[in-house]
């Protein structure tokens, strides 16, 4: 049978509901669709081992989802003399773009889920706390086309955990944060997603109260997303004790 007028061939023809509910995902770029933690790693490690840092005391999971200048306040002030941040984010973001361009393999199952939610017209977004160049340097690796937004951390007042990002990425889709799915893999990142009223989706162990646990993106599906909104939904509405976290 031919496609219906408006309808691409070889697009599977979805239940209604995923194809017509005004509903969106929202991604973390970092530790959720690839993994740059051990080039950003291996990065600092060069520069501030350079200004007399120990490696020790560069514990990734103390980056881990926290915006860009919290992270550089930080180590910069662990070098001696301390290293202004501008410079030090100069250094690091100059080695780490370097290697970005080469390309990066996103993780199990990223590909695969963003294609199946472009073809069923599920809108997406990517939403980063690293700054443009480095999502920029990322996307290609991800394909561009796959978002309908892209926000990065320096393009927001206030980072992650703050809700500022995920409620920013809803806002410009047109849709309600309440049906947007956040992915994500950081405390900082859930805690974001789930003060902003979204529901959300957790790809890694967290204590954070969460509406869905998997091991990876590989366990997602474009169905099994549109069920968790309908369901989740109605109960993740921001409540004015959380809008002033």
């Amino acid at each position: 049978m031919a496609p219906a007028a408006g309808q691409d061939e070889g697009v599977p023809q979805l239940p209604g509901a995923v194809l017509t509910a005004p509903w969106a995902v929202l991604f973390d770029m970092d530790g959720t669709l690839v993994d740059t933690e051990p080039l950003l790693h291996d990065a600092l490690l060069a520069v501030l081992g350079a200004a007399g840092v120990p490696a020790a005391a560069i514990r990734p999971e103390e980056l881990r989802g926290r915006g860009v200048a919290e992270n550089l306040t930080r180590l910069s002030g662990l070098a001696r003399p301390p290293m202004n941040t501008e410079e030090l984010y100069a250094r690091v973001s100059g080695r780490l773009l370097d290697r970005l361009r080469l390309g990066i393999a996103p993780l199990p199952g990223a590909v695969g889920l963003l294609r199946a939610l472009r073809r069923a017209r599920v809108p997406c977004a990517l939403v980063s706390s690293s700054y443009r160049a480095l999502v920029d340097a990322v996307l290609p690796s991800l394909g561009r086309a796959e978002f309908a937004v892209t926000l990065a951390g320096d393009e927001v007042r206030r980072p992650k955990p703050d809700p500022e990002s995920y409620r920013t990425a809803a806002a410009r889709l047109g849709i309600a944060p309440g049906r947007c799915v956040v992915v994500e893999d950081s405390s900082a990142g859930l805690r974001s997603g789930h003060v902003a009223g979204c529901v959300t989706v957790s790809v890694a162990p967290t204590p954070e109260p969460v509406d869905l646990g998997v091991r990876s993106l590989s366990e997602l599906t474009v169905e099994r997303l549109a069920r968790l909104v309908d369901t989740a939904a109605p109960f993740r509405s921001p409540t004015e004790s959380d809008a002033s976290r």
